[in-house]
């Protein structure tokens, strides 16, 4: 395979935490908008799941360095700039 075609490791396990972020929200949105407490238990459940995952993840990206810190915000005209 040519270089650039195949996705690294890190990629993949961003890709997976940005995906595992977005599912938790739709939990959360899905508890909100619950008129039945049997349903809303269902998604506090899934939630749970994906939140155990998360942390096994971000653990494990942590250690093997995949982590992506964003860079941090200055906003221009800032004291000291």
């Amino acid at each position: 395979m040519p270089l650039g075609a195949k996705l690294t490791d890190d990629e993949i396990a961003n890709g997976v935490s940005l995906k595992m972020a977005t599912a938790i929200v739709n939990c959360a949105t899905g508890q909100a908008q619950a008129i039945r407490n049997d349903l809303g238990n269902i998604w506090v459940e899934f939630q749970i799941e994906m939140l155990t995952f998360g942390t096994t993840l971000k653990t494990l990206m942590r250690k093997r360095g995949w982590l992506r810190v964003p860079p941090y915000y200055n906003p221009s005209g800032a004291p000291g700039r």
